[in-house]
C-alpha cells in the first residue's frame, strides 16, 4: 500500500511550544511560536492519532496568510529551530478549556485553520487537518514548517522539531524466589514494524528493573538487562528475598522511534 509521507496540514495538541525574535519591519509577517500537541505523538498498533497546531503571527495577509506542513525529517542547518517552552495542562479551545487527551478524537470542526486575535497585532491560528498519524508513518525525527506571508509578499518561516514513536508494552511479567533470591523475568513487545501483528518481540533492548522494599515508597535500580531475540529478559537479583521480597517493576527507556514504558508493580511470589 503506497503511503504519502508529506502530511500538508496535521495539526497536534499536547507539548511543544517555541519563541522567535521580534519583527524588524511592522509590515513584515513575524511568527512568535508554535504549538504541537501531542509534543510527541505516540501510535499504537490500532486507529490514529490527530495533531492540533496553533501558530501565533503578525503581518500576515491575503487568503494563505499562515500555512503549516508536517513531515518526516530535521529543519535544515539555519532554519529558525523554536525553542519548546511548558504549556497549561488544558488546551483551550477559543476559551472553553478541553483536556489536552481529550482533544486528540474530537473531529475537526473545518478544514480551513481557525483564527484568533489575541491583542498587540498577534492572531492565533489553529490547524486541525484532516491527515492523522498512524502505525504506518515512519518513526523518528519529524518537523513542523510554519509559514506566514505579509500583504507586500514578505514571508517568514519557523521550524518546530518533534518525533514520532511507536508505542511499547510489557508483558509476563514475574519476580519469583529462588532461595534467598529473586528472579525476574519478562517480554518487552512494540508494535509490529512489519503490520502483521498488533505487537512483536522487541530484541536488543535495555531495561531496568527496579526495586522496592517492603515498606518503603522509594524505588532503586536493582538490576539491568538486554532483552533476546524474542524480546524476553530474566536476571537473577541476590539477596532480594529477604524480608519478604517487596515490590518490582520494568523501566524501559525508549528510543527516538519507540516509547518509553514503565511497567504495573509486582510483589514478589514464590517461596
Amino acid at each position: 500500500m503506497a503511503m504519502r509521507l508529506l502530511l500538508p496540514l496535521l495539526a497536534s495538541g499536547a507539548a511543544l511550544s517555541a519563541q522567535a525574535g521580534p519583527a524588524t519591519a511592522a509590515e513584515e509577517p513575524v511568527i512568535r511560536s508554535v504549538t504541537l500537541r501531542p509534543g510527541t505523538p505516540v501510535v499504537g498498533p490500532t486507529g490514529s492519532l490527530r495533531l492540533v497546531i496553533d501558530v501565533v503571527a503578525r503581518g500576515a495577509a491575503g487568503p494563505d496568510a499562515v500555512a503549516v506542513r508536517v513531515e518526516p525529517g530535521t529543519p535544515p542547518a539555519g532554519g529558525p529551530v523554536l525553542r519548546p517552552e511548558p504549556l497549561p495542562p488544558t488546551l483551550q479551545q477559543w476559551g472553553t478549556p478541553i483536556p489536552a487527551h481529550a482533544v486528540f478524537s474530537r473531529p475537526a470542526a473545518s478544514r480551513a485553520p481557525a483564527v484568533r486575535r489575541t491583542g498587540g497585532g498577534w492572531e492565533t491560528w489553529r490547524f486541525l487537518p484532516d491527515k492523522q498519524l498512524n502505525r504506518w508513518y515512519p518513526t523518528g525525527p519529524w518537523m513542523v514548517i510554519a509559514t506566514a506571508r505579509g500583504a507586500g509578499g514578505a514571508s517568514a518561516t519557523g521550524y518546530a522539531r518533534f518525533e514520532v514513536k511507536r508505542a511499547t508494552r510489557f508483558s509476563s511479567i514475574e519476580a519469583a524466589r529462588e532461595g534467598r533470591d529473586v528472579r525476574v523475568t519478562g517480554v518487552l513487545n512494540r508494535v509490529d514494524p512489519q503490520g502483521y501483528l498488533d505487537y512483536a518481540p522487541f530484541p536488543g533492548q535495555p531495561v531496568e528493573i527496579l526495586h522496592r522494599e517492603d515498606g518503603r515508597e522509594g524505588w532503586a535500580t536493582a538490576a539491568t538487562a538486554v532483552t533476546d531475540r524474542q524480546g524476553r529478559f530474566t536476571r537473577r537479583v541476590p539477596g532480594a528475598a529477604r524480608g519478604g521480597g517487596g515490590d518490582w517493576r520494568i523501566r524501559y527507556a525508549g528510543t527516538s522511534g519507540h516509547a518509553s514504558r514503565l511497567s504495573v508493580i509486582h510483589p514478589t511470589g514464590g517461596r
